[in-house]
């Protein structure tokens, strides 16, 4: 009798290991991937803006020459 009750709480376990945690598992890594490119786009971003605020920008050539 005890046997068949394990065997049952496992399987119940297993069923909701599938289609449970398996899915939630992926939703938070696909979150954490998706702040994670967040974060590298946003870096991305913001360097041109200084760039372009500094204006010309002398390369240490002169061009005179």
């Amino acid at each position: 009798m005890r046997s068949s009750v394990y065997a049952g709480v496992w399987l119940i376990a297993e069923v909701l290991q599938m289609f449970v945690l398996g899915p939630r598992l992926v939703l938070s890594i696909r979150e954490h991937h998706t702040k994670v490119i967040a974060r590298a786009d946003g870096g991305a971003r913001m360097t041109p803006i200084a760039f372009h605020a500094g204006g010309d920008v002398s390369t240490g050539r002169d061009s005179d020459v």
